[in-house]
């Protein structure tokens, strides 16, 4: 699988492509069925092609939080028998393309199909539409995949995630939802409390629910057993800002600066407000109990 990372104008294909196009934030099962299809065709090669950033935070000019980001898509496509990923410079310009200068983009890089879902649009403000495609090129449609007769979206996984339905979250995406994040100094709090916690710079991913969750962190060709807490921190050092903190059991390394996977198994509890903080090591100490059972009736990943 080739990377082709640059702005659209710089991107250059002379073999015959069946293409699939969009954000594939979450890579989900309706994604993933756009692939699959994609890589059935033995008449041309196969890619596909996105965008990065992604297009919200360009468009709206504000940060955008999304279930995976650039390397998580990059690993995820690299399961597929794809010949080539083409991550376009999302920005203003591109933004800018009408219905014909899109096309002939697409034209461009030697597009022969098109694997699309029912609702594609493209170029400036979506005016692009299937029959704008027909014109140039081949096009599959790959019907909506539904559950609970719900289109799945990455929107649709984000609503299962932030109300902590971690289980349902699981089955679109096919897999567990994880945060890639480097450890950064907190005010050490945990460590007076008698549970040190490693505090998560979770860039622009997208948080599930506030609360606490059983978890499985990977560091260094490890995992771990871990309990998550996502929050306000309404006891003690509250913040505006929600924060990743991550208490590791059995674990006792120095990882300041370095990138840990967190992995959501299981929501427990939704954060609360504790009178004194004798009240709050009490639940922590209820809420290592059930981690430690959970890790004891399920298998490591």
């Amino acid at each position: 699988m080739k990377i082709i990372s640059a702005n659209y104008k710089l991107i250059q294909n002379d073999d015959p492509i069946t293409i699939t196009m969009g954000n594939f934030d979450g890579l989900h099962l309706g994604h993933q069925e756009l692939i699959k299809r994609v890589v059935s065709y033995t008449d041309t090669k196969h890619a596909v092609l996105t965008f990065d950033p992604h297009p919200s935070s360009v468009l709206r000019k504000q940060p955008f939080r999304t279930l995976t980001q650039r390397n998580d898509k990059i690993e995820l496509f690299s399961r597929y028998k794809l010949d080539f990923v083409y991550i376009v410079d999302f920005n203003q310009e591109f933004s800018l393309l009408n219905v014909s200068e899109f096309i002939e983009f697409l034209k461009r890089i030697n597009v022969k199909r098109m694997v699309i879902g029912r609702d594609a649009r493209f170029a400036y403000r979506g005016e692009g539409t299937i029959n704008d495609l027909r014109k140039y090129f081949i096009v599959d449609i790959v019907e909506d995949m539904l559950f609970n007769n719900t289109r799945v979206s990455t929107t649709y996984v984000k609503d299962f995630l932030y109300a902590g339905d971690l289980e349902s979250a699981r089955r679109l995406l096919n897999r567990h939802y994880q945060i890639k994040g480097h450890v950064v100094h907190g005010n050490h709090i945990g460590h007076k409390l008698g549970f040190p916690t490693a505090n998560i710079d979770y860039d622009h991913y997208f948080l599930p629910e506030s609360g606490v969750y059983y978890v499985r962190v990977f560091y260094r060709g490890k995992w771990y057993h871990a309990m998550a807490n996502i929050g306000n921190n309404p006891t003690l050092n509250f913040t505006f800002e929600k924060r990743l903190e991550i208490y590791i059991l059995d674990f006792n390394q120095n990882i300041y600066g370095k990138e840990l996977i967190i992995v959501f198994f299981q929501y427990l509890r939704n954060e609360m407000k504790f009178k004194n903080k004798k009240e709050l090591i009490a639940q922590l100490k209820n809420d290592e109990i059930q981690v430690r059972e959970l890790a004891k009736n399920k298998t490591m990943v």
